[in-house]
């Protein structure tokens, strides 16, 4: 993957996994199926990972006839993902169980490790070099799948030890998952986008920030009433007067014709007024607005009059 120096900031000096070309790996190496048991294995091997807020690790716990006689417990770094751990882990089984020519069962909960090695379709290189490394155990390893939390007395000391490495295990380097970058490009476009937000400055957009603190994607306004109100841009009368759409700015009834007349105050729409929110409330009362399609519903029909009052002075002559 290749970096623009422009962007280094956002993921500093971080190693990323990068994809390699599925048609360059040998047939061999792409299409791996660890048989799930050994017969009468040297030991049992039970593999987690874990996250504990920013932090991951990993444990591989041995077990020789149900007593556990040594652990390995690695600290990933924040960047690192669950999945990764999980993969991790049965690879340094692998190794572990190769490096000393033990048989040995490896089991573990992560079902989505098990998929990502007998899969042929992975690009990441971490991924592929973790099937290589258990290919070269293969005769020596079985892999299984075993349910987490249901009492296992394996896994639940492998999960034990899995929230331990996040604390004091050994430290070990992985690459960056692409979902890291995915994660920190996400944050600095959203972090750029309240900057511009805050620093801009327009009438219109300082009225939007009264009811609209941040920007984000989970809150976009899609609604056109609603982004009628909160611009203040459309068929008002102090709107079009702005651009000589209309000669003067006020409403029939002689009041300044914007959007906050036309929803709370115009005798013309009394009939679909909603209870205008003190200025410090602004904020949580446009909140419960974009979710409420009857107060939504008054909006459109109090601009639906205002769009008639705006034809009717157009009508009129009054630009």
């Amino acid at each position: 993957m290749r970096r623009s120096s422009k962007y280094n900031n956002i993921i500093d000096s971080v190693e990323l996994d990068t994809n390699i070309l599925t048609k360059n790996i040998p047939s061999t190496e792409k299409f791996i199926s660890p048989q799930s048991q050994i017969q009468n294995p040297d030991y049992e091997v039970y593999t987690d990972g874990s996250r504990i807020e920013d932090q991951t690790g990993f444990a591989v716990c041995i077990l020789q006839d149900n007593i556990n006689t040594e652990n390995f417990l690695f600290k990933l770094k924040p960047h690192n993902s669950v999945f990764q751990a999980e993969l991790a882990a049965i690879q340094y089984a692998a190794n572990w169980a190769a490096s000393h020519n033990y048989t040995i069962n490896i089991y573990t909960d992560s079902l989505s490790s098990i998929m990502a090695l007998k899969s042929a379709r992975s690009r990441s290189r971490f991924v592929n070099h973790a099937k290589k490394e258990v290919l070269s155990a293969i005769d020596l390893v079985g892999l299984s799948w075993v349910k987490a939390h249901v009492g296992i007395e394996g896994n639940e000391l492998a999960d034990r030890n899995a929230k331990q490495a996040v604390i004091s295990g050994t430290e070990m380097d992985i690459p960056a998952p692409r979902s890291f970058l995915r994660r920190r490009l996400r944050l600095h476009i959203i972090n750029s986008w309240n900057t511009y937000w805050n620093q801009h400055d327009s009438a219109s957009v300082s009225r939007v920030r009264s009811f609209i603190k941040t920007v984000s994607p989970s809150f976009l306004i899609l609604n056109k009433i609603l982004i009628y109100f909160l611009s203040g841009h459309g068929p008002f009368p102090q709107y079009l007067h702005r651009f000589n759409k209309l000669g003067s700015p006020l409403c029939v009834c002689g009041q300044v014709g914007d959007a906050d007349h036309y929803t709370f105050d115009c005798s013309l729409t009394k009939n679909h007024h909603l209870l205008k929110p003190a200025e410090a409330h602004k904020q949580s009362w446009f909140q419960n607005l974009h979710k409420n399609t009857q107060a939504i519903g008054k909006m459109t029909a109090s601009f639906g009059i205002s769009n008639e009052i705006c034809d009717s002075l157009t009508r009129n002559g009054d630009f």
